[in-house]
């Protein structure tokens, strides 16, 4: 460990001790008590990384002050011990701020050790947010075989967040989901299954659940935390949590409150100076608005029909070798250009290609996106890319031909994302009656969404494991759900819980 971290675990051991021997130590003189030369410093210490955890930037960056106006006074010994800490302070503040630049300026003016783990952790995490890959000076210095001790923790933590953000990203998603699981554990077995921490962990294995097609699983992992992700999150963690949630919104027919929440989160944006956060918040409205625009033409009947012919057209395949070299060639090196943007983009060109035309440009960038979503599982891409890009898969899945292998492959995933788009367009799942569950059973299923076991719950209600199965099997038939994200998504969705 290093020393700036020897140094936070320290003032955190000085601050519990204080408050149980307050009364005691405040006679003392300073020569029989040395920690109460530096107490005000480890005070202000504790006190600044409280507040980050809180996302209360201010008093955050008022102790920060106070910790360097302390250490100005103080010699050269005790300057040198705490002036990394008061460095590492200042650029978890600015990472908090979505001042990347200037947190990566203050991280790179000090010297660097190898087991400077906190530092290496946000270089990680602000190299991820630049686009920049693996570098020398932001190596991935977890060691996943000794059990994270102290500080160590929050660094493992957000570490396996990094990396699982990165897998998404290059449509690893089972690996993104395995990383994201494992950091959710360590949140929930150090810090809580609702604290801070474990919100990232969280929204990353909701965005990969979302993308695979398990929205209720999704929609339960967002839920329960999304007034701690509003109050307390980073920004990355505020704009995927409302993102997703106003997208589960939409296909779940709720659309006036997927704008409402697209409307507070811009505020929230304005009120923490976040001009990123209102940027991802503004284009999602724009495009929901679009969604919703589309659909109510085409229900009119005013919306003039996708010019289509009825045979497969002739894709040109040199086009698809430009726009995705690493799918074509299958040359591994390139595999790190084809990201989740990428594909995404694609897709919303293809988009706007069939509503505009020509259908030629539709058809060959849709089939090298299925080609791609097939090989990667994706699945809510296609689903979430607009209207006429789900029109012309319909007229894809008919219009394939039979005697190229390569391309009759595709229709079981084509008929797969048509199934999707059937489900976001069936009646709202909370206008749907259930019958309404027990005191009991409302309990049992509150504590089933804080992830406890039947063992777990029969421990603390003083029943048997059978009891507990029980009760979970009439909460399933009640809530007509398979799985207990299901059960817990839907009692959330009618106000149950």
């Amino acid at each position: 460990m290093s020393s700036a971290d020897e140094a936070i675990a320290s003032s955190a051991h000085v601050s519990c001790e204080y408050r149980s021997n307050s009364s005691s130590l405040a006679y003392l003189p300073a020569r029989t008590h040395p920690a109460l030369d530096t107490w005000g410093i480890r005070r202000e210490i504790v006190r600044a990384r409280n507040a980050l955890m809180r996302m209360q930037l201010r008093e955050a960056s008022k102790s920060t002050a106070v910790v360097k106006r302390l250490l100005s006074n103080r010699g050269k010994s005790c300057g040198s011990r705490y002036a990394r800490v008061l460095r590492m302070l200042e650029a978890s503040i600015l990472v908090a701020e979505d001042d990347l630049s200037g947190a990566r300026s203050v991280l790179m003016a000090l010297d660097l050790q190898a087991n400077d783990t906190l530092a290496a952790t946000i270089l990680r995490y602000v190299d991820w947010k630049h686009g920049e890959r693996e570098t020398p000076c932001a190596p991935d210095i977890a060691d996943y075989l000794a059990p994270p001790v102290g500080g160590r923790a929050l660094c493992r933590i957000l570490s396996l967040c990094v990396s699982a953000a990165l897998a998404f990203d290059r449509l690893q998603l089972s690996v993104s989901a395995n990383l994201a699981t494992e950091a959710l554990q360590l949140a929930r077995i150090r810090y809580g299954n609702n604290s801070t921490v474990s919100t990232l962990p969280a929204v990353l294995l909701a965005q990969v659940a979302y993308e695979q097609g398990r929205r209720d699983e999704a929609e339960a992992l967002l839920r329960p935390r999304i007034s701690v992700i509003r109050t307390a999150g980073l920004l990355e963690c505020v704009a995927r949590a409302s993102v997703l949630l106003a997208r589960l919104s939409l296909h779940r027919g709720r659309a006036r409150a997927a704008l409402a929440l697209l409307r507070e989160t811009e505020a929230l944006g304005r009120a923490r100076c976040w001009p990123r956060l209102i940027s991802i918040a503004s284009t999602e409205y724009t495009r929901t608005l679009e969604a919703l625009r589309y659909d109510q033409e085409r229900r009119a009947g005013s919306r003039t029909p996708i010019r289509t012919r009825i045979a497969f057209p002739l894709l040109d395949s040199r086009r698809p070798s430009q726009l995705f070299p690493a799918a074509v060639t299958g040359n591994t090196s390139c595999d790190e250009t084809l990201t989740f943007s990428t594909v995404e983009s694609a897709l919303r060109r293809a988009s706007a290609a069939a509503s505009l035309g020509p259908v030629e440009d539709s058809y060959e960038l849709l089939v090298t996106c299925l080609r791609i979503g097939a090989a990667r599982g994706l699945c809510m891409a296609f689903v979430d890319s607009g209207g006429p890009l789900l029109v012309l898969l319909e007229r894809l899945y008919y219009a394939l031909p039979t005697n190229d292998p390569e391309l009759a492959d595709l229709r079981p995933y084509i008929a797969t994302l048509l199934r999707f788009t059937l489900q976001s367009t069936c009646e709202d799942s909370s206008s749907i009656s259930y019958r309404s569950l027990s005191r009991r059973e409302t309990g049992i299923l509150q504590m089933i969404a804080l992830g406890m076991s039947n063992k777990r719950i029969a421990l603390s209600l003083g029943i048997t494991p059978e009891t507990v199965k029980s009760h979970a099997k009439s909460i399933f038939v009640k809530l007509a759900s398979h799985t207990r994200a299901q059960a817990v998504a839907r009692a959330e969705a009618v106000g149950f819980l």
